[in-house]
């Protein structure tokens, strides 16, 4: 049996989203979809358009038969971070035979010889990327630097520069680390790029999408499955936005010490003097972040560092939840039509399965941390969009 599986946030699904889900199936011939989705917040340290049952359910009106949700210790993380915790879940699973990804360059030569440079850190690399990070710069900017300081040609170079390739090199070097078993499925991206604020049609971006949402632009209705843009019409609680939990953050930040601060994730240096100062000053989420990104701190990078603040997720509880007798399965949502799968994974999986509150006793006192995260961010939702939501305890959405 193949068993493809899908790494998404489905912020919102769109119809690329669609053709991603009918090509992998297509390409992989497998008898079922397995997507690893964030759940309520998402990789930009943002909370995700819409709480995570809602989007599960428009995972399975798409053709996912089963929808796990990738912790949120990993889903608001790095790109490194959010790879490998997306990667090793769905090979916990041990049904997962493909890994399905969409890039800009779907050559998988070209990504091999990318993964394999970023894996193998020479040390005229690693001397040359510590230079560039000195420098003040992020560390995508700093890497690409090094690598062109070291003459990588410019062919390879570009590809490293887009944003979807990154991940996929990401997927790669995961794959290669905690899962040589998955086949990995390279999808070339079709219609306008990642980045594009621009609307084309169906086959929009999710900045595009999100951008004119939030701007009431009717047109984009166009990109979006009917069940979908249904809900960005006729249900006033959507979408969730920054600003709406940008006031608990601020909260959140000002109860806390220096030394309290310092335990998040991507903090260092002392920044966490400039963190706190930036809270106690700011009166909005824009202000504060504005007040404390740079070259080296990017915007994306301070706002997982706020939300990680807002969840309680500190960086021993990333790191300690990178090893695997910690891992757990949280089904957000199951197609009736795979019970087949559920059954053969429960036989071979390698962590808990997790489909109700009585199952969370198999894990470990640190993954029952990490579950109370996720917990978490389900009741801040609720309290940001003023109603009651899911609890964590409840069974999964079935369709």
């Amino acid at each position: 049996m193949r068993v493809v599986g899908i790494v998404a946030e489905y912020n919102p699904l769109h119809n690329g989203h669609i053709y991603h889900l009918e090509q992998a199936r297509r390409i992989t011939g497998a008898s079922y979809v397995v997507a690893a989705m964030s759940g309520n917040f998402v990789q930009r340290g943002e909370p995700a358009c819409t709480d995570k049952f809602t989007r599960a359910y428009w995972a399975l009106q798409a053709g996912v038969d089963l929808v796990l949700e990738i912790p949120s210790v990993f889903a608001n993380a790095s790109a490194e971070r959010f790879c490998e915790g997306a990667v090793r879940l769905l090979a916990a699973t041990g049904m997962v035979t493909d890994l399905a990804f969409g890039c800009e360059q779907d050559n998988l030569n070209t990504l091999y010889r990318l993964a394999e440079i970023l894996a193998d850190e020479p040390p005229a690399f690693k001397k040359a990327l510590a230079y560039h990070l000195k420098q003040g710069k992020s560390f995508p900017r700093a890497r690409y630097d090094a690598l062109a300081e070291l003459g990588l040609e410019p062919k390879l170079l570009a590809e490293l520069a887009k944003p979807n390739n990154i991940l996929a090199i990401e997927y790669l070097r995961c794959i290669k680390k905690f899962a040589p078993h998955i086949n990995p499925v390279p999808i070339r991206r079709i219609g306008n790029d990642y980045h594009d604020e621009n609307l084309t049609g169906e086959l929009s971006s999710a900045t595009a999408i999100r951008g004119a949402y939030l701007a009431g632009n009717p047109e984009v209705i166009e990109a979006l499955p009917l069940y979908v843009s249904g809900a960005i019409q006729f249900d006033s609680q959507f979408p969730v936005t920054a600003n709406d939990v940008g006031a608990m953050m601020l909260y959140k930040l000002r109860t806390m010490t220096a030394d309290d601060a310092r335990l998040l994730p991507d903090v260092s240096e002392g920044f966490e003097q400039k963190l706190l100062r930036a809270a106690r000053e700011s009166w909005t989420a824009e202000t504060f972040f504005e007040a404390i990104k740079s070259k080296r701190y990017t915007l994306a990078r301070c706002k997982r560092i706020g939300m990680s603040a807002l969840l309680d997720i500190s960086v021993d509880l990333q790191t300690e939840m990178q090893d695997a007798a910690h891992h757990y399965l949280r089904v957000l949502g199951l197609r009736k039509s795979a019970r087949a799968l559920i059954s053969a994974i429960v036989s071979l999986a390698r962590a808990p399965l997790i489909m109700r509150n009585a199952d969370m006793e198999k894990c470990t006192d640190v993954a029952r941390e990490s579950l109370r995260v996720d917990a978490l961010s389900t009741d801040i939702l609720a309290y940001a969009l003023g109603r009651e939501m899911h609890r964590d305890s409840q069974a999964a959405v079935l369709l």
